[in-house]
């Protein structure tokens, strides 16, 4: 089988699949799962991220966790999910290294829920606000004022497409925790939409 015929083999294949391969020291299968998900997991970092080499410096390193503990993964287990949660954990020690977060805060966001419990669910998102580079520029000041872990909600369930149940096991919280963040982020960034509407007026 020549190098083409190869990775038609491993592109056809599941990220699961992949993921099995590399628990056997597959490079190959384990570049796959690099070409797949570096772009996305640069995406997902740079929520925590201030800086692209610091977002490019924790996908680095969350690939290497990923080929480090692979035999960590579980058969049958989604890998997608399993990913991200390495890759949020590396944020957070990345961030804890610089300084760049107090992470008490984090605690904090789980016990100031009653208010934003209280309120109806303001409409969702298009998924593709986050691929409209302009709405995001336009909306950089809104995102740079919520928590990393909400832009990060946000992020995964609007461009990665991820339930609320997934997100929860990513970030370690109850799922009625993680969609409070999520209504709270929205209502941020729409609070922001408006203002900037009524100065354009």
């Amino acid at each position: 089988m020549n190098k083409t015929e190869l990775k038609k083999t491993y592109t056809h294949q599941s990220d699961e699949q992949l993921a099995e391969a590399c628990r056997a020291h597959d490079h190959a299968a384990f570049q796959e799962l690099m070409h797949r998900y570096m772009r996305h997991i640069f995406h997902f970092a740079r929520q925590y991220a201030k800086t692209s080499e610091d977002a490019d410096d924790i996908a680095q390193d969350t690939f290497y966790k990923v080929w480090k503990y692979i035999k960590k993964y579980t058969k049958n287990r989604s890998f997608k999910p399993w990913l991200y949660t390495i890759a949020r954990n590396t944020a957070l020690d990345f961030l804890k290294k610089k300084k760049a977060i107090v992470f008490s805060d984090i605690d904090d966001l789980e016990n100031d829920l009653h208010f934003t419990d209280t309120l109806e669910d303001p409409a969702p998102l298009a998924s593709e606000v986050f691929e409209n580079a302009a709405f995001i520029k336009k909306l950089q000041a809104a995102l740079g004022t919520i928590h990393p872990d909400h832009r990060a909600i946000l992020l995964l369930h609007y461009r990665e497409n991820m339930t609320f149940d997934e997100i929860a096991k990513i970030v370690g919280r109850p799922m009625n925790t993680v969609k409070s963040w999520h209504r709270r982020a929205l209502m941020r960034l729409r609070a922001e939409v408006e203002k900037k509407e009524k100065k354009r007026k």
